[in-house]
């Protein structure tokens, strides 16, 4: 697989972490995978990734060599990698702009920025030139006009960015809409460390929330000896770093707090302290009984290889965007990796969505073809349908055989099969209304899918339960029948998981007047449990017929289909002889060749319906294994 191709705006403490770290991985130094979220993002690796174009303005680094440039002062972070490969990339001269503070004049020459007397470089046409995929934007706090320019670089090149500092671009309605057009993707906006003050505080916050303890009081001081204390010392440029800080740890918060009740950001420059950032945190709160209580944490990090464990994650998941075709901010691995994303949310949840997008599942991802493993240019369909049906009845007697959990509230990796597969088709498909199909557990299950809506901000559910649901799914379908009348919808089942480009592909299928069209999987030899699989034979794309006894088939059912309210009328046929199964009403509308199927082969789905099939489903959730059916 060929490496990833970056450029660096800001030959930094971090820039140079981030490249010793390449080299301190690719000789294989200590535990091959320590220090790292993701050693494996998308078929890369951590050391696949190669810087072909740098750009600073220090007069000590420009026209050096890449890795000799790291470590030219003011640079003072940890050498952890001195020995580096010779390579051909000089440092450019890049604008200047707004990156240098005023104060830094003040300071002895190794601890400050001192520019370069050179014309600046065209940073589009050396992006260009170089080849670059993605940009990784470092630097300095309050230089606002020169990261706009790199990213108006970015746009004008085609190249990805990372967008690593408090200027706000990604979460900027603006500006994430011009990536969006350009069909560039960014991930920013202002990193968080691996185990820095930050992720520490939004931790903190998301305990105290969920032990039931109130936050009256809280505050995070930091100190440090390099660059960006020292930068930071002049507050004008502080402005934008403190409201990233400050509503990184808000948005976990319960409840608001009075904003002079919370202090978070950057307090002294301590020269000596070098790299070395120290943070203080204090919370106050109270817990049972109105009773007050008290935390104080100090957190001692070296600062920039801190930082460059994430940067890593985020420069293969930024080259993921771009080989998916996915324009403007990347949402999951924004919220995962940065302080300031488009959308906050719980890290946990953020965790586990990231995990899902490196596996395959994204929001406006093109469909994966089949054998290759990468994406088509695919958006979602002008007719695709804004309701779907979750079959949600079941109880789950194969995969829990000695308990009773309701199969939606099932984990796997970390988020319950009723929240994968909503947030599969909104990422998907935009799906607006949900119908959610009742029986066992309905009052759980009911509670459960209203708080989900409140979590996720989206419209509340309607319910539907059938007296005789536990006949079978054809059953649980028809109770939505008038739920759902005159109107089309996706019908899924909420124990099949599957990736986003599934529904996408289906939804570009409509059925024709009063039928319905089944998405199917002709891959035979990925079928996980052939004995239990829905097994389909097709005359062309017509359904002749469907059971799970067929000796002769030609695909498996992936237990996801585009409907008519038509399909009803197969179940009130079934219904009355006797037949409750969801195939047995597909059987009814075959008979009048009402029943087509889709072709979604190369989309990975599975059936989670038994321990074996859950086991195999964390392991791909949780980017263990790939391409598993």
């Amino acid at each position: 697989m060929a490496k990833i191709k970056i450029a660096i705006a800001g030959v930094g403490n971090c820039a140079s972490s981030l490249v010793q770290g390449l080299e301190f991985y690719r000789r294989g130094n200590g535990d091959e995978h320590a220090g790292l979220m993701h050693p494996d993002v998308g078929g890369w690796g951590a050391t696949d990734i190669q810087v072909v174009c740098a750009f600073d303005i220090d007069r000590r680094k420009v026209g050096l060599p890449v890795e000799k440039a790291i470590f030219e002062k003011p640079n003072c972070t940890t050498v952890f990698q001195r020995a580096l490969p010779v390579s051909d990339v000089m440092v450019r001269m890049g604008p200047v702009l707004d990156g240098i503070a005023d104060h830094m004049g003040d300071y002895e020459d190794d601890r400050a920025f001192r520019a370069a007397d050179q014309e600046p470089e065209d940073v589009a046409q050396a992006l260009r030139d170089t080849g670059a995929e993605v940009l990784v934007c470092y630097l300095p706090v309050g230089s606002e006009q020169a990261v706009k320019h790199y990213a108006q670089a970015c746009l004008d090149a085609g190249v990805a960015m990372v967008n690593c500092v408090p200027v706000f671009i990604a979460t900027d309605p603006d500006w994430a809409n011009r990536f969006r057009q350009a069909g560039v993707p960014i991930v920013g906006d202002d990193i968080k460390s691996q185990v820095g003050a930050t992720i520490v505080h939004r931790q903190l916050t998301r305990l105290f929330g969920d032990r039931g303890v109130s936050i009256d009081r809280t505050y995070q001081l930091n100190t440090g000896g390099n660059t960006d204390f020292l930068n930071m010392l002049q507050h004008s440029r502080l402005k934008s770093k403190k409201k990233s800080k400050t509503q990184s740890v808000t948005s976990q918060l319960d409840v608001p707090i009075d904003s002079n009740n919370i202090h978070i950001g950057p307090s002294d420059y301590v020269p000596w302290q070098n790299d070395n950032k120290v943070a203080f945190i204090r919370m106050e709160g109270r817990g049972f009984g109105d009773v007050p209580m008290e935390m104080e944490v100090r957190l001692s990090v070296q600062d920039s290889p801190n930082s460059a464990g994430v940067v890593i994650d985020a420069i293969r998941c930024a080259k993921l965007g771009l080989e998916r075709g996915v324009g403007g901010p990347l949402e999951a691995p924004s919220a995962y990796y940065m302080k300031s994303p488009p959308v906050q949310m719980r890290d946990s949840m953020a965790r586990e969505l990231t995990n899902a997008f490196i596996a395959g599942g994204t929001a406006k991802a093109a469909t994966p073809q089949a054998g290759d493993g990468h994406a088509a240019d695919v958006s979602v369909p002008a007719a695709a349908p804004k309701t779907a049906l979750i079959l949600a009845a079941g109880m789950g007697s194969r995969l829990f055989p000695n308990a009773s959990l309701p199969k939606p509230l099932v984990p796997v990796a970390g988020i319950t099969l009723g929240e994968r597969i909503v947030t599969a088709l909104r990422s998907s498909l935009g799906i607006e209304r949900f119908v959610v199909s009742l029986g066992h557990e309905a009052d759980m299950v009911r509670s459960y899918f209203n708080s989900l809506t409140q979590r996720l901000g989206i419209a509340p559910m309607t319910f539907v339960a059938g007296d005789d649901w536990a006949k079978g799914n054809g059953a649980s379908t028809l109770a939505a029948a008038e739920a759902l009348a005159g109107e089309p919808f996706i019908l899924t089942m909420c124990d099949h998981l599957y990736d986003a480009g599934l529904p996408l592909t289906l939804a570009g299928n409509a059925p024709a007047a009063g039928g319905m069209v089944l998405a199917v999987d002709r891959d035979k030899s990925e079928i996980f449990d052939m004995d239990d699989v829905m097994k389909v034979r097709l005359n062309d794309a017509a359904i002749t017929e469907i059971s799970k006894e067929l000796d002769q088939w030609d695909a498996a059912d992936t237990g996801v289909m585009y409907c008519t309210d038509g399909l009803f009328d197969g179940l009130r046929r079934a219904a009355a002889e006797g037949r409750h199964g969801l195939a047995d009403g597909l059987r009814e509308l075959a008979k009048e060749g009402r029943a087509t199927v889709c072709d979604v082969t190369g989309n990975w789905w599975l059936d989670v319906d038994t321990p074996e099939a859950l086991a195999i489903a964390e392991s791909r959730l949780r980017g263990a294994l790939r391409n598993i059916a």
